[in-house]
């Protein structure tokens, strides 16, 4: 040791060791935190679904605001974008929508509908979220009051006819809604007007 405290090179290089071996340490133990995640193998522009050939696999390191992001046990293929990603993007959990409380898509159809023009936002567009109301036709002859039904909360629109909204009359739109609930939502359109609401979520 007496020979150590007359070498200051042996110390400085037993230190630089030493610090060196602390760093590839915090290096691991950075490592065992990453994460695998999905990002965007493509731009995914708002209303388009989400394919196979758009996402890919990236190891981060996201040790606070991972929950933010859908790692690999999330199945996002068939889910619709509704906030744009770049290539090369982590996918926000946020910027999709058709997905369950866990990360795991839902069965979703697309399901046409008319409107008319004064019953949707004048600028809708695909890509956005609407709750669908059914206010239903009154029946002349019962004095009977129907309530107005909120029939989907939080779909997605796929696609929207602007050139009919620029001419006027009914308007052709497509959701995205859960499987489970087309017949429901169809059966309680067959006899009411349908009004599409700009979610406020």
């Amino acid at each position: 040791m007496s020979s150590l405290k007359g070498n200051p090179r042996a110390l400085f290089a037993i230190g630089l060791l030493c610090l060196s071996l602390i760093a590839a340490m915090a290096i691991t133990g950075q490592a065992n935190r990453s994460v695998l995640v999905w990002s965007a193998t493509r731009d995914l522009t708002v209303g388009e679904i989400v394919t196979q050939s758009d996402i890919g696999k990236t190891k981060v390191m996201l040790p606070q605001n991972s929950l933010k992001y859908l790692a690999l046990s999330a199945k996002i293929v068939g889910s619709v974008v509704v906030r744009r990603v770049g290539i090369g993007e982590l996918i926000p959990t946020a910027a999709l929508s058709g997905l369950s409380g866990s990360g795991r898509a839902l069965d979703m159809r697309s399901v046409p509908f008319r409107i008319t023009k004064n019953d949707l936002p004048n600028d809708l567009s695909a890509g956005q979220i609407v709750d669908l109301y059914a206010l239903p036709i009154k029946d002349l002859n019962s004095s009977k009051a129907i309530p107005t039904l909120l029939i989907a909360h939080g779909v997605s629109v796929e696609s929207i006819d602007t050139k009919a909204r620029d001419i006027g009359g009914d308007i052709g739109i497509v959701l995205r809604i859960p499987d489970k609930s087309v017949l429901n939502i169809l059966d309680s359109t067959s006899n009411a007007r349908v009004v599409a609401v700009r979610s406020a979520n």
